[in-house]
């Protein structure tokens, strides 16, 4: 059975009505969170062991619903009903993915997180990041950081950032740390505007992370961006989470790492300049949704068919693409920035 979960403004409640219809479509069993205002069978997420959870919303909402999770380890897959990084799929083409879902062709992608503790205190587990800072803007936060019980540095600084390679184009990137692609044992450790001009650094996830000797004004810990915790402490322990999160993923094309690799390509002005203004438009979807078939991108686009595929041909023959058979189905072609 399947547990749908959505974020609660109107476009993702209508799509979150869309994917229910397509769910009796598949006649695949389903419950929809008590929270939302949709008709059909309601349940909690603690009452059923779940095979999959659809979450639908933005990134935010996608990393709230692994925060909700907690401990269980149930395989997410992501719609977007706006911009987002973390989504397998979007309004225009999630009935593709659902069918892929029910013919059981699609792997779970297990990534890392991050929880916190002090006192008795464990903060939510995070997938992005867990941050330390002052509770008041411009104000500055003093710390120890230890690394595996030994002093790496002591630092004035407006915060500090612990980010997983998931989380790693996020605040984390924001603040000069690195992009860390697929998903190596590591996390990264960023200080914004350092005092004492620490450079970001990568430690194995097995490190055990320690603040202490916390000094500022009533500091906060920020889990993915959103949750917040007041420190009461002076000392705070940071370390993996044996509680995994798990997406749904169908191809090497699709997944996360593929998103990440696009954030660092830079569009080539020259070459796409004189092109006609559909090879532009295909090639803005490609690189904003990532790897996509014609028919999708046909959908995508709502451009005629001989349009696409005169566009397709044209941002080919420029070397601005790249195609490959796709991996379930050999008859398409699955095209790529």
């Amino acid at each position: 059975m399947y547990f749908i979960t959505s974020k609660a403004d109107r476009e993702s409640l209508e799509l979150a009505r869309r994917v229910v219809t397509s769910l009796k479509d598949n006649d695949i069993r389903y419950s929809i969170s008590k929270e939302l205002s949709i008709a059909g069978p309601k349940k909690e997420l603690s009452e059923i062991d779940y095979e999959l959870i659809i979450a639908i919303g933005d990134d935010g909402f996608i990393l709230k619903t692994f925060r909700k999770l907690g401990k269980l380890q149930i395989p997410v897959f992501a719609i977007a009903s706006m911009q987002s990084f973390l989504s397998q799929a979007n309004a225009l083409n999630f009935k593709h993915y659902i069918n892929l879902i029910k013919k059981n062709r699609y792997a779970t992608f297990r990534r890392s997180r991050l929880v916190a503790r002090f006192d008795k205190t464990k903060s939510p587990i995070g997938l992005n990041d867990i941050s330390l800072f002052s509770s008041k803007s411009a104000s500055l936060l003093k710390y120890t950081l230890k690394l595996n019980e030994e002093v790496f540095w002591r630092d004035t600084s407006d915060g500090l950032v612990i980010a997983t390679p998931t989380g790693s184009t996020g605040y984390s990137l924001s603040a000069g740390g690195p992009i860390i692609l697929d998903e190596p044992n590591i996390f990264s450790l960023t200080s914004i505007s350092s005092l004492e001009k620490h450079s970001p650094i990568i430690i194995s996830d097995s490190t055990k992370i320690k603040i202490t000797d916390i000094e500022g004004y009533k500091p906060n810990l920020v889990i993915d961006g959103e949750a917040r915790i007041p420190v009461t402490a002076k000392e705070i322990v940071v370390e993996k989470s044996p509680y995994n999160a798990n997406f749904i993923v169908f191809s090497k094309e699709y997944s996360l790492e593929s998103k990440l690799k696009k954030r660092t390509i830079k569009v080539n002005i020259g070459k796409l300049k004189n092109m006609p203004a559909s090879s532009k438009l295909i090639y803005k979807i490609l690189m904003h949704e990532g790897s996509m078939t014609q028919k999708e991108l046909i959908s995508a686009s709502l451009l005629p068919e001989r349009t696409v595929r005169y566009a397709l041909g044209m941002l080919l023959r420029n070397g601005l693409i790249s195609h490959q058979i796709h991996f379930t189905d050999a008859r398409q072609t699955v095209y790529g920035v």
